[in-house]
């Protein structure tokens, strides 16, 4: 629907229905939260050598939104699944800030642990579910097969459980999560990573400005 449009046509294309906006902080903390999801799952593919399935973000049905559900989700190579990892993922200018309503306002860390509970305490398998009926849609029956066992048999896998926060370096403070360990341990085994970056703002806002130029560059060498 671009042929022929002028490079003005598919930039705008690009911005208003593709990279999240960056015109209130609202904006700017989803296309932060979405920086971090687009690192993070780099990390588990790469260094954690996992299988991720499908790229969430490709989903998104408002790009000024975070999309629903585990933030990340993925499983050990090989020919049977044995290990299923679930993720949240916090990107943080200033992760000392507590979030949240009076007399519970919490670390972010805290907020990220009870999100990843929540979603573990769920009656369902609704990532597995959700999966099962993408991939048997695109009739990939046994990709759909796989994750038709997690949800009937999810006690025939090992869960693990792990959490990134990606943070700017100078605004790091232990406390946050010395309150993260105080809580009850409800989620075995579970892993934090923190990840420090330098001028964590300005690093956001240029690889978007980069992805918009490879874009339109792509949409119009087509």
């Amino acid at each position: 629907k671009l042929e022929g449009s002028s490079e003005a046509e598919i930039r705008s294309y690009v911005l208003d229905q593709v990279i999240p906006g960056d015109n209130s902080n609202f904006d700017k903390a989803v296309r932060q939260g979405d920086w971090g999801e687009i690192l993070s799952a780099l990390i588990v593919a790469y260094f954690q050598k996992l299988v991720i399935p499908i790229n969430k973000l490709q989903w998104k049905v408002n790009k000024d939104k975070a999309v629903f559900g585990t933030d990340l989700f993925a499983y050990n190579k090989g020919d049977s699944i044995t290990d299923l990892y679930y993720y949240e993922i916090k990107t943080k200018l200033d992760p000392t800030k507590k979030l949240g309503k009076s007399p519970n306002r919490s670390y972010i860390t805290v907020v990220a642990h009870n999100s990843l509970l929540k979603d573990e305490n769920s009656p369902t398998e609704a990532i597995a579910e959700f999966f099962e009926r993408l991939f048997f849609e695109k009739r990939n029956f046994d990709e759909a097969k796989k994750f038709k066992d997690m949800v009937k048999n999810p006690q025939n896998y090992k869960r693990n459980f792990e959490m990134f926060f990606i943070i700017d370096k100078d605004n790091f403070d232990m406390k946050i999560l010395d309150e993260l360990n105080v809580l009850p341990s409800q989620l075995d085994p579970l892993k934090v990573t923190l990840i420090f970056i330098e001028d964590l703002q300005n690093l956001v806002q240029n690889t978007w400005d980069d992805i918009e130029s490879a874009l339109v560059k792509l949409l119009k060498d087509e």
